[in-house]
């Protein structure tokens, strides 16, 4: 069972990009805070999403007993996936926006990247919640691979990612190579970060009225058929 968190400060258009991705291969359902908070969806999940969005109301909705409950989760050999704000949420540390109105720096809440999620690696000046002003098309590099064009809002990048022994870099952001993607190895589980939005398409990018959004949209055409290749890569890097 794959599992995708759905409560306070998620994107619903990352959801459900990723409910259609999975719909026609795994059992997949949206779990909230209060049920992460009991422990009976541990032993039937093999995979925990936490999306994108806003991670300062996750703190809130899943609690000092959600955070455990996945700890224990991903400790005895689960898998979890976090995207954007869901990578956030796992750092030891967010930092964001330093110096600008939208300023956080918070304390982590599980701890599975021992290090600092730093962003907006792209546009800080032009981000703002609900909104494209900050969206772009970016390029990743795959273990130094190949290059994918994904869409980014705010995301961050893994601060000296490669200092720890149980991380992974998967991806690099191309202008800059900073670490975009990472895996942590975490006791029999596992969990992969990304700073970046493998599951939203031409089709599932939230609507916006800013003048660049139309060509947004053109870009993720022309990548979808990589993006899907993106998405797949990832979701083997969760399986252990």
């Amino acid at each position: 069972m794959i599992l995708i968190y759905d409560d306070e400060g998620v994107s619903k258009d990352s959801i459900a990009a990723l409910l259609n991705y999975f719909k026609e291969s795994e059992a997949i359902s949206p779990i909230s805070g209060a049920e992460l908070q009991n422990s009976a969806w541990i032993p039937n999940t093999r995979l925990l999403i936490i999306p994108g969005g806003r991670s300062l109301p996750f703190y809130e909705a899943l609690g000092s007993a959600g955070n455990k409950n996945i700890a224990t989760f991903v400790a005895q050999g689960g898998c979890y996936l976090g995207l954007c704000a869901g990578a956030y949420y796992a750092a030891r540390e967010t930092i964001f926006a330093m110096g600008l109105p939208l300023e956080l720096q918070l304390p982590g809440a599980l701890n599975f990247f021992s290090g600092r999620a730093i962003g907006p690696v792209f546009a800080d000046e032009l981000f703002a919640y609900a909104s494209e002003a900050g969206a772009r098309i970016v390029n990743i590099d795959w273990q130094n691979q190949q290059t994918y064009a994904l869409y980014f809002n705010g995301g961050c990048y893994f601060e000296s990612a490669e200092k720890f022994k149980n991380v992974a870099i998967l991806a690099r952001y191309s202008q800059n190579q900073l670490p975009a993607i990472i895996a942590c190895n975490l006791g029999k589980g596992r969990a992969v970060l990304s700073g970046v939005h493998p599951e939203l398409s031409f089709e599932t990018v939230p609507d916006d009225a800013h003048i660049h959004h139309q060509s947004l949209r053109k870009s993720l055409l022309l990548a979808d058929e990589n993006r899907k290749k993106l998405l797949s890569h990832l979701i083997r890097c969760t399986q252990v």
